[in-house]
């Protein structure tokens, strides 16, 4: 408004001083032609002929002046909504994307396990037990994939915010990992040191099975050939925790804030090497907070690092 205000003000004296050139120039050439001519009735035509004449060019100008910035208002209204919509459309395609990349990633978990077991089925001399074993291991995982799949489906795609939790026994818990894990350790030459304390806990098993063998995995990838990876459980207080350690590589600190990141990698190199696409920390994230809990990390570059998943007791009391 006070643009347009200043617009008209400098219309209107702009024309004042137009019209009073033009009838000052008129007067002139009245009073060459004319003897009776009279400067008084000049004087007052001059004033009120220039008042009058910028009066209505400076409403006129103000009239056009709110016009074009009504239409200006009105483009500035549309442009916003264009670029909203071009943004939700590239968020979009980014969920889409994102969806895609950790679908995949996270597929490979238990077919990683369904193919360490298989090989060991046709590679190796095993006793009528472990052969039963072996593929009650390829039956549960193949299920475990087919029911994961669902699951990914909801969690990503359909921002699905609420999980059903169940309650299951931590030790048993902890050994149905481990049994999936070992394989691929060992195939990199590495061991599986895992304990616990007895104690109960509330979570949804597919789910948080996938978030603690991705945090092996990811110690797996951070460990070197003949070290250990630690998988353990114990009472803290007002719940249960599980940990995941590795004596591997360590993070500096400012990387700690960031490893939760869809797509960050650390080493992108060693990442692309061993197929890793920086999703599974994004997602291990985003399934804690469905169980009500975050991942804690402690880590020191060349000392490894540890991290925590603590899951409150129901009542937070210790189970």
């Amino acid at each position: 408004m006070k643009s347009s205000r200043g617009s008209a003000s400098g219309v209107f004296l702009t024309a004042v001083s137009v019209i009073a050139i033009i009838i000052c120039l008129g007067g002139c050439l009245l009073a060459a032609r004319s003897a009776e001519f009279s400067y008084g009735l000049y004087a007052a035509a001059l004033l009120i002929f220039s008042l009058g004449g910028g009066s209505i060019v400076a409403l006129a100008a103000a009239r056009s002046g709110r016009a074009i910035e009504r239409e200006n208002e009105r483009i500035k209204k549309e442009n916003a909504k264009l670029t909203d919509d071009m943004r939700n459309l590239s968020e979009a395609a980014e969920r889409r994307e994102e969806f895609i990349a950790s679908f995949a990633h996270e597929l490979k978990t238990p077919l990683t396990a369904i193919i360490g077991y298989a090989d060991m089925l046709r590679s190796r001399e095993m006793t009528p037990k472990n052969r039963f074993t072996a593929a009650g291991y390829i039956f549960s995982e193949g299920k475990r994939l087919e029911s994961l799949s669902l699951k990914l489906m909801e969690l990503i795609v359909s921002g699905k915010q609420g999980i059903e939790r169940r309650r299951f026994d931590a030790p048993y818990f902890i050994r149905e990992v481990a049994a999936v894990t070992v394989p691929s350790l060992a195939t990199d030459g590495m061991t599986l040191d895992m304990r616990w304390e007895p104690g109960e806990v509330w979570v949804e098993p597919d789910l948080f099975k996938t978030l603690m063998i991705n945090l092996i995995d990811n110690a797996r990838k951070a460990s070197r050939r003949g070290q250990t990876v630690e998988f353990f459980g114990k009472h803290v207080d007002g719940g249960y925790a599980f940990y995941v350690r590795d004596h591997g590589r360590g993070m500096k600190k400012e990387d700690l804030g960031r490893i939760t990141e869809p797509f960050y990698m650390i080493d992108k190199s060693r990442s692309r090497a061993q197929n890793g696409a920086g999703l599974g920390l994004a997602l291990c994230q985003r399934i804690a907070e469905l169980h009500g809990t975050e991942l804690e990390f402690e880590s020191e570059p060349g000392q490894g690092t540890t991290v925590r998943v603590l899951l409150k007791s129901e009542g937070g009391e210790n189970t």
